[in-house]
Parts: structure tokens; C-alpha cells; sequence
């Protein structure tokens, strides 16, 4: 429940700390087993003795938990990396793709004005006489294709 607590404190504690613990845990164990034979203070040298080694052992693996933590944290921040220039690729290619639409949309607008206007044309010629141009059929097969084609 109250582990993001841990968390927020264990990983603000520099992973240099839980070596030079262990070192000194280490320093504390082996100190306390040759003072253990001196009769004044051998029976606080047999109290240190388990809880040095137990604070050695916790370091060593609180150490090796830091070390883990920043080879996933070093991982993180490179796929970061990697989604964020591939997010301003796209940004980039997305730009691209819409001048493209913009200038085929033009095209297009600007191609069916000219044929509108062929239309408008022949219109007037097919009123006066009354009779279909061929100019008609070659105006709405044009205006069925492909404006870049037709170019």
C-alpha cells in the first residue's frame, strides 16, 4: 500500500552509498570476530558479528538492486529517445504528406475549372448548330481521367 514511499526514498539514495555499506559491514564483521577474543568488549563484538554481516549482506543486494535500476532506467531513456525522433519523423513526414495533398487538391480544382470552362465552350457551339462536336466527347472522356496524366 505504502510502497510508493520505498520507492521515493530507496531511489533517492545514491547507489555509492550501499557499497561503501557493505565495506564498511564487511570492515565491522571481520573487526568484531577478532575482537570477540579480547574479554572487555568480546560480548559486543558478538552482538556486531550477525548484525554487521546482516547489513553487509542487504547492502550487497540493495547494491545490486541500484545497478539493475539503472541499466533499466539507461534503457528507458534511450527508447525515449528513439520514440521521440521518430515522433519529429513523422511530425516531418506528416508535413510532408499534407503540402503534397494540399498541391494535389489543387491540381485537381484547377483541371476541372479548365474543363468546366472547354464545357461552357462547346456549349455554346452545340446551341448554335445544334448538333454533337466530337470536341464533346473528347472533353468528358478528358474530364474523367487523371489530372496528373493529363498533364
Amino acid at each position: 500500500m505504502y510502497s510508493w514511499i520505498l520507492d521515493l526514498v530507496l531511489s533517492h539514495i545514491p547507489s555509492w552509498l550501499w557499497l561503501v555499506g557493505a565495506g564498511s559491514g564487511l570492515t565491522v564483521f571481520l573487526a568484531s570476530g577478532i575482537l570477540s577474543h579480547f574479554p572487555g568488549i568480546g560480548i559486543y563484538a558478538k552482538f556486531f558479528k550477525p548484525v554487521s554481516g546482516i547489513a553487509t549482506l542487504v547492502c550487497v543486494f540493495m547494491y545490486g538492486g541500484a545497478g539493475v535500476q539503472a541499466m533499466w532506467e539507461e534503457k528507458v531513456r534511450l527508447a525515449q529517445e528513439e520514440a521521440d525522433r521518430k515522433a519529429a519523423m513523422s511530425q516531418q513526414l506528416n508535413e510532408d504528406l499534407e503540402k503534397e495533398r494540399k498541391k494535389k487538391a489543387a491540381v485537381r480544382v484547377e483541371y476541372r475549372d479548365k474543363i468546366q470552362t472547354e464545357i461552357r465552350e462547346v456549349e455554346k457551339i452545340i446551341d448554335a448548330k445544334c448538333e454533337i462536336d466530337p470536341k464533346v466527347i473528347e472533353l468528358l472522356n478528358k474530364s474523367s481521367a487523371n489530372p496528373e496524366k493529363a498533364r
